[in-house]
């Protein structure tokens, strides 16, 4: 082929633009989790009931497959916002209705009571949760990506008058995108020439205001850091205390002890499962050690710590945990994320504290007389 041939194929130029709204994402992964888990509730208390007769049993894995296709058949040929969000919560509650019969695919006898499942679906969800935060985190937005974005919002307009959130994350993906494309200043016109709408308010409005004020009384009381250091510096004499008592028993298997030996025998034959949860713990008691240290000399350092402890004990040590104990196991994973959700209000309020510090205190003469 000469280099003045025609192509008979095009290049295909594959761009990669991420939408910076978060949630179709999270409506997606959090319909799916509470899906499985009000799904084994009722099935539970309900005994498990059978859907059918006369040697039928409609799997509910074929009911979330339906509803994967009914959200893929939205997200296809519906354009609106709320179409998309809707069509992403019921993906997400097919998905956890496919996902919580994996059991049944896995053993060849189709146990649906198989013990690991609880593990295998918590960490599948780990996977996406950490994929799709790390695909939105990996770096900051392109200008053109900030671009597409306000693009993508601008859709909006053509339906009549914009919520003031809309615009205000149009207007800031116009600010981040390249001031010299033709399309900025045009869009940035229209975003502020659009009429704003008051926001309207659903029926759940009213009960997720009530959770937001009764979470914000109970954070903002003078007691709340004191609890969660208070269960912090407990897991760290756990762990000294643990530790100690390895060492111990290691002791006592040296000099001959008899109980310690078996003991020491019993946790060597135990497998890679449990050496890596141990580890984990070990892992993680360690940030707590060193956030209780860091405590007197800065809280952030120290909330930090705990934070990552508890991450470690979320995404080592609870899916070797999950294996053992199924579903049930599933108390702790809500302690930690209640952990990390309280660590995260502290640690925003210290990041608050020390930028209102900072705003406040007076700088040296020498460095004013230098400003003039």
């Amino acid at each position: 082929m000469t280099p003045d041939a025609p192509r008979l194929i095009p290049p295909i130029k594959v761009d990669v633009i991420r939408n910076d709204r978060p949630v179709l994402v999270d409506s997606f992964l959090i319909s799916a989790v509470l899906t499985v888990l009000a799904l084994r509730v009722y099935l539970a208390a309900a005994h498990y009931p059978q859907l059918g007769g006369n040697g039928l049993h409609i799997a509910h894995v074929l009911w979330g497959g339906l509803l994967m296709v009914v959200a893929i058949g939205m997200l296809l040929s519906l354009l609106t916002w709320t179409w998309q969000v809707t069509g992403a919560v019921i993906g997400g509650v097919g998905f956890g209705l496919f996902i919580d019969e994996l059991g049944k695919f896995l053993t060849s006898d189709n146990n649906y009571f198989f013990k690991p499942t609880a593990s295998l679906v918590y960490a599948i969800f780990i996977v996406l949760f950490l994929t799709a935060r790390e695909l939105r985190h990996f770096r900051k937005l392109t200008a053109r990506e900030n671009l597409v974005n306000a693009i993508e919002a601008s859709k909006q307009l053509a339906l009549g008058p914009i919520s003031n959130v809309i615009r205000n994350h149009a207007l800031a993906w116009l600010d981040a995108s390249d001031s010299s494309h033709p399309l900025t200043p045009f869009l940035h016109r229209q975003f502020e020439l659009a009429t704003a709408t008051p926001e309207r308010r659903s029926w759940l409005t009213a009960p997720v205001l009530a959770v937001r004020a009764r979470y914000a009384a109970i954070v903002h009381n003078h007691w709340f850091p004191r609890v969660i250091v208070s269960v912090f510096v407990l897991q760290a004499v756990g762990v000294v205390l643990s530790v100690v008592y390895s060492l111990v028993i290691a002791a006592g298997a040296a000099v001959g002890s008899a109980d310690a030996m078996n003991e020491l025998n019993e946790t060597l034959r135990a497998g890679p499962i449990l050496w890596t949860t141990l580890a984990g713990t070990l892992i993680s008691g360690v940030f707590t050690v060193i956030g209780v240290a860091r405590l007197p000399r800065s809280r952030h350092h120290s909330y930090r710590a705990f934070e990552t402890a508890v991450l470690i004990d979320l995404f080592l040590v609870q899916p070797f945990t999950l294996l053992d104990t199924g579903f049930a196991g599933l108390t702790q994973v809500f302690i930690d994320l209640a952990l990390v959700a309280s660590l995260r209000y502290l640690l925003s309020e210290e990041v608050a504290q020390h930028h209102h510090v900072d705003s406040w205190t007076p700088r040296p003469p020498a460095v004013e007389a230098a400003t003039m």
